[in-house]
């Protein structure tokens, strides 16, 4: 559906990585399921880490083995989006791991859910290699934070990455509570700029007279 991709699915319950196999195959994605201890030899016929989209984690049976697992998968391919399935939670992993995984999905989980993470996928994936061309690279904190497959939200993904990294000066419009200042700080984010502070003005409660001051500053007299 996506790309000319496969999805990796790793879970030691043979169930679930079954059941959710047959899922990914009704709506045409290809994956690749596997138990945690042989997810490196059922990826070795591929030419490329590239053509895998995604991995989905589920349960890892060895105790404590959950991080060395992802360690080893993010070794293979370092920006390789991660979705886990079920209860598992990122909260004791390393900063640099938690910063992989791009959403949790509950078992079994919704179709909507499903279709939304794998966009997600997909778009960092898209975002990477573009950004890769030119040297930079992307953080997933922009897909955590922008959810939705509408083709609205897909849009405003796409103008996003076209000024995120340039000296434009970007107006952004919408209706009260639509996320305005969630696509700012991204923007901030993901610039030149991201090391320098990022300061919200509520341009509504500053008088129009004092406005222009206060954004510009003034000179007595």
């Amino acid at each position: 559906m996506w790309r000319e991709t496969k999805i990796l699915l790793i879970d030691d319950d043979s169930t679930r990585r079954r059941d959710l196999a047959v899922v990914l195959n009704f709506l045409g994605e290809e994956n690749l399921s596997c138990a945690s201890h042989e997810w490196q030899q059922v990826v070795e016929p591929l030419s490329s880490s590239r053509e895998v989209l995604c991995v989905l984690v589920g349960a890892v049976n060895t105790p404590g083995t959950l991080l060395g697992l992802l360690k080893t998968v993010l070794s293979w391919d370092e920006f390789l989006p991660v979705l886990f399935l079920g209860d598992i939670s990122s909260s004791e992993l390393p900063e640099e791991l938690r910063r992989r995984v791009l959403s949790n999905l509950e078992m079994p989980p919704s179709y909507s859910q499903l279709l939304d993470s794998l966009h997600r996928a997909q778009v960092y994936r898209e975002m990477y290699d573009q950004a890769r061309e030119r040297g930079r690279q992307r953080e997933p904190n922009l897909f955590r934070s922008l959810v939705g497959t509408s083709r609205a939200i897909q849009h405003v993904r796409q103008m996003m990455q076209q000024v995120a990294d340039t000296d434009a000066s970007v107006l952004i419009l919408g209706e009260s509570g639509t996320g305005k200042e969630v696509v700012a700080r991204n923007l901030h984010y993901h610039s030149k700029r991201r090391e320098a502070p990022f300061v919200p003005v509520n341009c509504g409660a500053i008088p129009a007279e004092l406005l222009e001051s206060e954004l510009f500053g003034h000179e007595k007299g």
